[in-house]
């Protein structure tokens, strides 16, 4: 669950700094994306694929 700050990044009129938070989001979507590509050698992580269905070695 993500907490929601309480209050919010805003433009000097008083609206939502829209901008900031759509970099703030591709910036948080490359990291995840990276994380899949390229995951931490140090973090378990379950079997995947067609071998663990037959019990075929890890990879």
């Amino acid at each position: 669950m993500t907490r929601h700050p309480d209050t919010f990044r805003t433009r000097p009129d008083g609206s939502i700094d829209t901008a900031y938070y759509m970099a703030r989001g591709r910036v948080l979507r490359s990291e995840a994306a990276h994380a899949m590509v390229r995951p931490d050698p140090e973090t378990p992580r379950p079997r995947r694929g067609f071998a663990r269905l037959f019990g075929g070695a890890a990879v």
